[in-house]
């Protein structure tokens, strides 16, 4: 594996944001490792016992008399704030456990405000994206935020985030908010609405002139001036000016101007880069500076230790806004510009001795060519970031050729105008659950201008460099080391005279020749071999939160058999469950074709005596053929008691001319349940029996009614008993009334 030192980020970044990146480098200690995870699992442990605890407490003071209440109340008070606390440690460490273990929708809807205010709330959002990146020499933070209104929430994703979102796309957002945080999964961000919402599409405003205000300011205590504005205005509208100019192909410009220095009232002794940027445009707007007449905002500033970042920034935004913490340089300034044009960071990717394999780990800033790649770096973007800027293969601009048959084909130098090609474009594969299109890109480097560093490499003076990108996930890109037996990654080119296969498509690319004026390389493919993958796995619930001991609980389990060019799998499922717990699948054994998916059900049968409490199901996928083809998974089975019933007529008494309704509200630990079987019995005065059923609704409530017959239903008392059965979790209650 590729030898590469880079540090572990950190980011603490809120409403009144403060960067910091923790330079903690590859050789992290091994006891250290060991005791965070077994602290990440006593949280875990606490976290579920806290919920339980409160879900029963909340059972109890929902039925417990006015005395009891008064006690049960603090109890609750003091439970809800703990757990309060334990979930907000949980937000940046494990996410998934908070949606694991969050209360149904609507917990505690009854109870005083001082005990609702501190638990989770669940949420269905829409407001614009905010996706920021903090940039230090060695490390990198990606967060993302939800701007509702006045408000500003921190995104937190159970899994990954989404490839590809850009700064101000229109989003809707589903899943639990705890404080000013929200955790949920990736596929519960909807951007469908939004017209720019990933990069897939050409970026929005990446051509022609691009105005940029450039804002020095300093801070009441650290009032040093690094830098006069004739020497700013100099690196942003010249040189970084050409390198945009150039790397766009004379596309795209910068032109701007340069105001302060602006004393801010704050302290640098934090990182605020939110009371920056607004101390910073009041101060400008003060000055009788126009804002709005700027498309990209730059806050320039000296070096502020508390700030991990060299340089921090929007991805995308209108306007985009890039904060530069003490460096005034070429490769900072251009670096946060273009992920405020919507490019994310340039990557690498290391399979050890393989150039692609089943096992590979991603390098945030591997790709040692360009400047969103190695600290250090001025170099072009590649084929696939400029493709996404409309920068090559758009409109007219430089062309790039997707290759779908055998042949030789000729490439220009990369950073020059020409007639030929810029780059060849190869479809790898299709995820057939998303429909993301992977594609290899083949690109020609020649050291001129900013890729003049590559003068005196051989290995990219002889050959062609080769990434991997998906669209639409801008994100998603790679360079790839097509010299993976050694340790650098200064010789990543396909050199003349060397060949890569694909085996999965047969694929083989080949340069033949390279000289200042362009090169040619042969794509040649063959029939398709069988090459096995890994499978992947969903799984996922048809039953409520809430389940009772000695239930059967059904999940569902997606399945989808990633090979390509072979026939089709057989996979073994396995469940892993607790002691005297009883799992198992409608078949264990299901037969997949290459690239397809099935779904089987997972009964799980809990023992009547478990305890209430949150229970891990283990599901494993296996290749019956080649058992090292394998995916896993698990869900959390929740069991608790029983239902909570609450049953009521509408009056004390009726005539023989009227009809009762009675209202039975279910819940289960507090949260009105929708979905439950309702029997009603009603025992008239005469002994005497009639039946009813209906479902509960969104809030809790089941209704029977019963319109009385003068000849038929006798005077006196009559009694009505109310049975909910929801997953096998049950309840009843009782009431009466008199018919006179």
């Amino acid at each position: 594996m590729k030898r590469i030192l880079f540090a572990t980020s950190v980011l603490a970044l809120a409403l009144t944001t403060a960067f910091a990146i923790a330079n903690t480098g590859e050789a992290k200690n091994f006891n250290s490792a060991q005791e965070a995870s077994a602290q990440s699992q006593q949280r875990q442990s606490d976290v579920r016992d806290l919920t339980t605890r409160l879900a029963n407490m909340n059972s109890r003071y929902q039925l417990g008399s006015k005395a009891d209440r008064g006690y049960l109340r603090a109890e609750l008070i003091a439970l809800a704030e703990r757990r309060r606390d334990m979930l907000g440690s949980l937000i940046e460490s494990d996410p998934a456990e908070i949606l694991r273990v969050a209360l149904p929708e609507g917990f505690g809807a009854s109870l005083p405000s001082e005990i609702r205010q501190n638990i989770e709330q669940h949420v269905d959002l829409e407001g614009k994206l905010e996706v920021l990146y903090a940039c230090g020499d060695t490390g990198s933070h990606l967060s993302h935020f939800l701007k509702v209104a006045d408000k500003r929430f921190s995104l937190h994703f159970a899994d990954s985030a989404p490839e590809g979102l850009l700064t101000d796309a229109l989003v809707r957002v589903k899943g639990v908010q705890v404080g000013e945080a929200i955790v949920l999964d990736s596929n519960t961000l909807d951007s469908s609405t939004s017209p720019t919402n990933t990069a897939a599409a050409v970026a929005p405003g990446t051509f022609g002139e691009q105005k940029v205000l450039v804002l020095l300011v300093n801070f009441q205590d650290n009032k040093t001036q690094p830098w006069t504005t004739d020497q700013v205005r100099s690196l942003v509208f010249g040189t970084v000016n050409n390198f945009y100019q150039e790397s766009s192909y004379q596309q795209t410009w910068l032109s701007g101007d340069v105001f302060g220095w602006y004393t801010l009232p704050m302290s640098g002794a934090t990182c605020d880069t939110l009371a920056i940027g607004s101390y910073a445009t009041q101060a400008a707007t003060a000055a009788g500076v126009n804002l709005t007449a700027y498309s990209r905002l730059v806050f320039a500033y000296p070096t502020l230790s508390a700030c991990g970042f060299t340089g921090a920034s929007t991805v995308g935004g209108t306007p985009s806004q890039s904060w530069i913490n003490g460096s005034m340089a070429l490769r900072t300034i251009g670096h946060e510009l273009e992920h405020g044009f919507g490019l994310y960071h340039a990557r690498a990717m290391d399979c050890g001795a393989d150039v692609i394999g089943s096992t590979c780990s991603t390098i945030e800033y591997g790709d040692a060519i360009e400047i969103l790649g190695q600290a250090g770096l001025t170099g072009h973007s590649h084929a696939a970031q400029k493709e996404r800027l409309g920068w090559l293969n758009y409109g007219t601009s430089p062309s790039i050729r997707t290759v779908q048959s055998s042949g030789t084909y000729s490439l220009d130098p990369y950073e020059s105008p020409g007639s030929n090609d810029k780059a060849l474009k190869v479809l790898k594969s299709i995820n057939s659950i998303t429909g993301a299109q992977t594609w290899y890109y083949v690109e020609f480097r020649r050291p001129i201008g900013f890729d003049s560093f590559i003068s005196g490499n051989s290995n990219l003076m002889n050959g062609v460099v080769v990434h991997t990108s998906v669209d639409p996930y801008g994100r998603d890109n790679y360079l790839l080391d097509m010299t993976p037996a050694t340790a650098s990654w200064a010789d990543a080119a396909l050199t003349v005279g060397r060949s890569y296969n694909d085996p999965a498509l047969n694929l083989t690319i080949t340069p033949v020749s390279v000289s200042n004026s362009g090169a040619t390389v042969s794509v040649s493919f063959g029939p398709q071999q069988c090459v096995q993958t890994n499978p992947t796995m969903t799984l996922s619930s048809s039953a409520s939160q809430w389940a009772s001991a000695g239930s059967t609980v059904t999940y569902q389990l997606s399945v989808t058999n990633n090979n390509s060019g072979c026939s089709s799998s057989n996979f073994n499922l396995q469940a892993s469950v607790p002691s005297a717990w009883g799992a198992g699948f409608d078949n264990p054994t299901v037969s997949i074709p290459a690239g397809g998916s099935v779904t089987v059900n997972l009964n799980v049968t809990s023992p009547s005596s478990a305890p209430d409490g949150f229970y891990n199901v283990g599901v494993a996928v296996m290749n019956s053929a080649a058992t090292n083809y394998s995916a896993s998974g698990s869900v959390t089975c929740s069991i608790m008691s029983g239902l909570t019933l609450s049953v009521a007529s509408d009056q004390a008494s009726y005539t023989r001319s009227q009809t009762a309704s009675v209202n039975a509200i279910v819940s289960a630990g507090g949260s009105p349940v929708s979905g439950a079987s309702v029997t009603f019995i009603m025992t008239k005065a005469n002994g005497t029996k009639v039946n009813g059923t209906a479902t509960t609704g969104a809030n809790g409530s089941a209704i029977f009614k019963y319109r009385f017959n003068k000849q038929k239903d006798p005077i006196g008392t009559y009694q009505v008993v109310a049975g909910a059965n929801l997953n096998g979790v049950v309840g009843s209650a009782t009431t009466s009334f008199s018919v006179k």
